[in-house]
């Protein structure tokens, strides 16, 4: 049963509470048509799917159906492939997370829109999969793997921790790091000045100047040779972005993003509300967008999204965190997100999945400092 309009023979409701019956498997299309503003996409589409989900669990006659989330292009089975749906990716984020809190309940399905996958998803359903991507009527399920480099053997660690080639930063251009007081931030900016050179930083985040310790990394940076401007900018309202970009000298043209802005509120699914949904989704999605779209002309040696893992595998209690990292880490295109190997930062351990972008190439993941 579809919930919804359907074109594909079918049986449809409208939405939840107009299912009176308990059928076995409920189908909820989330279909969008590319989008200008995928950010803004992503806001509606999470918050109708979250209250979709919500009014599913907590449905008494619907205990026993298993509820599958159908979307199209919003993962890639390969490298090179690229997410055509990238509010549906957030999607994808977000019912990770509720199928970590909710085991055995909810499906998610990818579709590429063929005829052989769209004849596929009823025998895909029953696989025991949680997530299945179908492309030409073929299945296929994520699964964890050991990195490797193209020779097929697992690569080695340079001395300062990163792996294979990593892009040499422009000593004369600005490096802009967002969220740059938060505790990412600042060992990333320290790492940027004693292991990549940089030594012109625009550091940005919503307190500026104003935010704890900012004034002492100020000093610090200015100590190590760099030349330091602290900022506050709301780097998801696009006015307030581009004005800080404007402002950068032509002498020293922008020539690196680093983008790790981010806010938690955590809670369970059923409790999450739009009103802790969209602050949430704003300082990865909207800003990603925001960064992505006034850089894309610019000749940048590195444009580097922090995303976390919560993104990929769900986490309890992070549905809203989920969905933003998952859209955040694909605004650029196949292989232009990035992730940093891991930092460890007042009881943080992030392990991420970070490409560098140079002249439009990928590159091999590094690291911040430890």
């Amino acid at each position: 049963m579809v919930l919804g309009e359907d074109g594909h023979g079918f049986a449809h409701r409208t939405d939840i509470n107009s299912v009176t019956d308990a059928p076995e498997v409920l189908l909820l299309p989330c279909l969008n048509e590319p989008d200008d503003a995928p950010h803004e996409a992503a806001h509606a589409v999470t918050e109708h799917v979250l209250r979709t989900v919500q009014d599913y669990l907590t449905a008494e006659q619907l205990a026993d159906t298993r509820l599958v989330i159908l979307t199209q292009g919003a993962v890639a089975t390969r490298p090179e492939e690229d997410v055509r749906d990238l509010a549906a990716a957030a999607v994808w984020g977000l019912i990770r997370t509720a199928q970590n809190e909710n085991p055995d309940r909810l499906l998610l399905i990818d579709t590429d829109g063929t005829d052989a996958s769209w004849h596929a998803l009823r025998s895909a359903v029953g696989t025991g999969e949680n997530q299945l991507a179908l492309r030409d009527g073929a299945a296929h399920t994520p699964r964890l793997v050991r990195p490797a480099h193209e020779s097929g053997e697992t690569p080695a660690l340079n001395p300062d921790g990163t792996v294979g080639e990593t892009p040499a930063l422009d000593p004369d251009g600005t490096v802009l790091v967002t969220g740059a007081t938060g505790t990412l931030g600042t060992h990333l900016t320290r790492h940027l000045v004693r292991v990549h050179g940089a030594r012109h930083l625009l550091l940005a985040s919503r307190s500026g100047p104003n935010a704890p310790g900012a004034t002492e990394l100020h000093a610090e940076l200015e100590a190590l040779g760099a030349h330091v401007t602290i900022t506050a900018c709301d780097t998801a309202d696009r006015d307030a972005l581009a004005q800080v970009l404007d402002a950068i000298p032509d002498e020293h043209p922008l020539t690196a993003v680093f983008h790790t802005a981010g806010v938690l509120d955590d809670t369970t699914l059923t409790s999450l509300t739009p009103e802790r949904l969209h602050p949430v989704l704003r300082p990865k999605v909207d800003a990603a967008w925001h960064l992505h779209t006034l850089t894309q002309d610019k000749n940048l040696t590195a444009f580097v999204l922090y995303s976390s893992i919560a993104g990929t595998l769900g986490n309890p209690g992070q549905a809203n965190y989920a969905a933003a990292n998952t859209l955040a880490r694909r605004v650029r295109g196949p292989g232009a997100y990035a992730g940093l190997a891991r930092t460890g930062a007042g009881g943080v351990r992030v392990r991420e999945c970070v490409r560098l972008r140079r002249r439009g190439r990928p590159f091999p993941p590094g690291t911040p400092a430890r």
